[in-house]
């Protein structure tokens, strides 16, 4: 069994110019991620906690987002709120085999995310 694990803190506040940029939210977030920013009520902390999210995801696979795409991992939550992982791409094609399961935690200005990869 291969256990793998990542993190990210990110400070939300960076994101309030970021969130409403359209050609960074197409460079970094799917379609449908796109849509649940521009209808939050906070932008800025929703695509926070989607990028520390993205990140966390990269990191567990010791690469960060260097050579993959941001947009190729789509997180999305099941109906209780609780974050999953959707590869696309050559994300998919690489690490498609590994089982992710996804953290993320909000304190004030911050959102930390922890994904753990493994692959029995």
């Amino acid at each position: 069994m291969e256990l793998l694990h990542g993190i990210d803190l990110e400070r939300i506040s960076r994101f309030e110019r970021l969130a409403g940029k359209p050609c960074f939210l197409r460079g970094v977030y799917t379609p449908e991620e796109q849509a649940r920013i521009r209808e939050s009520a906070c932008p800025a902390r929703k695509a926070a906690g989607l990028f520390s999210a993205k990140e966390a995801v990269s990191k567990a696979f010791g690469r960060g987002l260097y050579g993959m795409l941001p947009r190729e991992i789509e997180i999305l939550h099941d109906s209780h709120g609780r974050p999953l992982v959707r590869l696309h791409g050559q994300a998919a094609a690489a690490y498609g085999a590994y089982t992710l399961s996804l953290s993320l935690s909000y304190k004030d200005d911050h959102v930390v995310s922890s994904c753990i990869a493994y692959l029995a």
